[in-house]
């Protein structure tokens, strides 16, 4: 009975491990590139949450990757791309405008597209009168 009670309490010391990480930093400006990039990435697996409010477990593997190329000196720039690389554009919540291109202008499009179907309904209007 002992044993089973202690096999217990191991393996929910074990399965807590994950909501008690802790990260340190040598300086404040790294601690807060880490919490600035955890609020720009999106958690692949919750829709419309970011890492920073996910307990998911591959919201703390994008964590620890985040934190640990943090420590090899990779910029905000770089940490963002190779997470792009991994996970695809829509893992962070600024797109590219060279990926998307025809996404940023199609709302132009339609708003130009109405104007000339209104023009030639008015001048079709007006012919008639």
């Amino acid at each position: 009975m002992k044993a089973f009670l202690l096999i217990l309490l191991f393996s929910q010391l074990v399965y807590g491990e994950d909501e008690f990480m802790t990260f340190s930093f040598i300086n404040d400006s790294d601690e807060k590139r880490f919490y600035s990039l955890q609020k720009e990435v999106s958690c692949p697996l919750c829709e419309g949450s970011s890492i920073a409010g996910s307990n998911a477990p591959i919201a703390s593997d994008i964590k620890n990757k985040i934190y640990t190329e943090i420590l090899l000196g990779k910029s905000d720039e770089e940490i963002l791309a190779n997470l792009r690389n991994i996970f695809g554009e829509e893992v962070t919540y600024k797109p590219s405008f060279e990926n998307n291109i025809f996404l940023w202008l199609l709302p132009l499009i339609f708003f130009l597209l109405i104007i000339f179907a209104a023009r030639i309904f008015l001048k079709k209007n007006d012919q008639k009168v």
